[in-house]
C-alpha cells in the first residue's frame, strides 16, 4: 500500500542515520512495533537507519542529514509515496527524470519549447508523491546523478536519486543518434529503469508503419520517397499537385508544394528556405535545378495533395493529443483545431497558425449533428494510429501528436505522426496543469509501479 509521507531532516544534534516515524505511519504501512531498524530506499539508493516511533497521526518521517546525502535528496522538505517493500524496507518514489537540451542564461536555466510544460510536470508530480527532475547529456552520471528540481519556483541544480522512470524530450535527432545517448539508454537497460518515448521516428518509417495496416490505407496520402529526379516527375506528372516533405522534418519547416500546370509550367511554394527561390517555372528541368540543392541535403518524401476542408480560406487541421494509461490503453488527452496563418499552407502554430476548440468549429463547418461524429471518428482514428505504430515500432512509447484533417466530404486524412509532440498546442488555462502533463506523470507512475 502507498502512502504519501512528509520527509524531513532532522536536527544536526540527533545521531547520524537515525529516523524517526509517526506512529500514525508505522500502522498504516502495517510495521511492526518491535523493529529496531529501517532501510530506505529511493531511486537506486538505500540506507540502513535506526528507528524510532513517535506519538504523532500524521504520515511523517524524520531523518539525518546523513540520510538525506546519501539517499541524494535535495536540502528540502519532501512529500514522498512510500511502500513498504517487506517487513523493514520503505521504498521511496517514484523519482521521474526527463532528459532533454538545458540551456543557461542570466537569469537561470531553459528547456527550450518545454520550459513551461516541466514545470507542470514538477508542480503535478510534487502533488502525487513523486519527485520530479530534468536532466541532460552533461548532468548525466550514474554513479553520482544531477539535474534540476523546481523549488520555490525557480530550477536549483542539486546531486539527486538515479531515476525510477525516464521521459525522453531529446529534441534532436543527431543527439538522439550519439554514442552518447546509446550508452545512456544502455544504463537504463541495464539497471531496468523504463523510458519512453523511445525515439523519433520518420515520416517514411511511419508511412511504412501504417500502409501495411488495410484498415488504415484508405486515410493515407499516396506517398513515395524521393529518389530520383524521374520519379519526382513522374508523380508530378499523374497527381500534379505534390507535397515535398522532409521525413525528419517537424513544424511545417522545409516543406515544398510544386503544381503542375497546363502547358508543362510549374509552381512553387514552400515554408522555411533561406535564399531566393522563384515561384514559377517553364520547365520540370528549371524547377528541378532549383530544388537539386536543397534536396540532396536530407531524405525527402514525396506526398500528393490532398484537397482538405479549409476554414476561411486558410489550411485547417486536427491535433490530437494521445496518451498510453497501461500496458495495452491509450486514451486522448486533448485535442485541437489549427488553422493556418495567412498565405501558409501548413497549419503549425511555430508557421503562425491558430488554435480554435475543435467542437465548436467542426459544428460550424458541418452542423452540430455531422460534428459530433466527425469528432469521434477522427478520435477513435488517432487510437487507431498509435494502437499500429506502438506494435510495429518497437521500443516504449507514452505520447504521440497525431495531425489529421478532413477533406470536403468529411473523410479523414492522416497528415503525420509525433513521438516528441510541441506543446503549444494545448497551452494551460492560467495556473492550471494541463491534461497532456498529467497523463504523463500518470504513465510514468503506471510503469514505476510495474517495476
Amino acid at each position: 500500500m502507498q502512502s504519501m509521507i512528509e520527509i524531513k531532516q532532522l536536527p544536526s544534534t540527533f545521531r547520524p542515520n537515525i529516523c524517526e516515524m509517526s506512529e500514525g505511519l508505522r500502522v498504516h504501512l502495517g510495521l511492526p512495533k518491535f523493529v529496531h531498524s529501517l532501510k530506505i530506499s529511493c531511486g537506486m539508493h538505500t540506507v540502513s537507519c535506526p528507528i524510532v516511533f513517535i506519538d504523532e497521526e500524521n504520515f511523517s518521517l524524520s531523518v539525518s542529514k546523513e540520510t538525506y546525502e546519501t539517499l541524494n535528496l535535495p536540502d528540502k522538505t519532501l512529500f514522498l509515496q512510500g511502500e513498504l517493500k517487506n517487513r523493514n524496507q520503505l521504498k521511496l518514489g517514484p523519482v521521474i527524470g526527463l532528459i532533454t537540451e538545458i540551456k543557461k542564461k542570466d537569469q537561470g536555466v531553459h528547456f527550450g519549447s518545454i520550459h513551461d510544460f516541466c514545470k507542470e510536470l514538477a508542480l503535478f508530480s510534487e502533488k502525487n508523491g513523486c519527485f520530479f527532475y530534468v536532466f541532460s547529456f552533461s548532468t548525466y552520471n550514474k554513479e553520482k546523478m544531477s539535474g534540476y528540481y523546481l523549488h520555490d519556483n525557480q530550477w536549483v541544480k542539486a546531486t539527486l536519486p538515479y531515476p525510477d522512470v525516464v521521459h525522453n524530450r531529446i529534441h534532436s535527432r543527431k543527439l538522439e543518434k550519439s554514442k552518447n545517448f546509446l550508452d545512456i539508454t544502455t544504463d537504463f537497460i541495464e539497471n531496468k529503469i523504463p523510458y519512453f518515448n523511445d525515439r523519433f521516428l520518420n515520416k517514411w518509417e511511419i508511412h511504412q508503419i501504417l500502409s501495411a495496416s488495410k484498415h488504415l490505407i484508405p486515410y493515407l496520402p499516396e506517398s513515395m520517397l524521393l529518389e530520383s529526379k524521374s520519379n519526382l516527375e513522374d508523380m508530378l506528372n499523374e497527381k500534379k499537385d505534390l507535397f515535398i516533405k522532409p521525413i525528419n522534418g517537424s513544424q511545417g519547416k522545409r516543406i515544398f508544394r510544386v503544381i503542375e500546370h497546363e502547358g508543362s509550367s510549374y509552381s512553387l511554394d514552400f515554408t522555411t528556405f533561406s535564399g531566393e527561390i522563384k515561384k514559377e517555372y517553364d520547365s520540370f528541368d528549371q524547377l528541378f535545378t532549383a530544388l537539386y540543392p536543397r534536396l540532396k541535403k536530407e531524405g525527402f518524401l514525396l506526398q500528393e495533395t490532398i484537397k482538405l476542408k479549409q476554414y476561411q480560406n486558410r489550411t485547417l487541421d486536427f491535433r490530437f493529443l494521445c496518451h498510453k494509461k497501461d500496458l495495452h490503453h491509450w486514451k486522448v488527452s486533448s485535442a485541437v483545431a489549427r488553422v493556418s496563418g495567412d498565405q501558409q499552407f501548413v497549419a503549425n502554430l511555430a508557421r503562425g497558425g491558430e488554435i480554435f476548440k475543435i467542437k465548436s468549429l467542426l459544428n460550424e463547418l458541418f452542423g452540430e449533428k455531422e460534428g459530433l461524429h466527425l469528432k469521434k471518428l477522427l478520435s477513435e482514428l488517432s487510437l487507431e494510429i498509435v494502437d499500429v505504430v506502438c506494435i510495429q515500432a518497437g521500443g516504449e512509447f507514452g505520447e504521440f501528436g497525431i495531425d489529421l484533417a478532413l477533406d470536403d466530404d468529411g473523410h479523414p486524412w492522416i497528415i503525420e505522426v509525433n513521438t516528441k509532440p510541441s506543446k503549444s498546442e494545448d497551452d494551460p488555462k492560467k495556473g492550471k496543469v494541463r491534461p497532456s502533463a498529467k497523463s504523463v506523470i500518470n504513465y510514468c507512475q503506471f510503469l514505476y509501479d510495474q517495476k
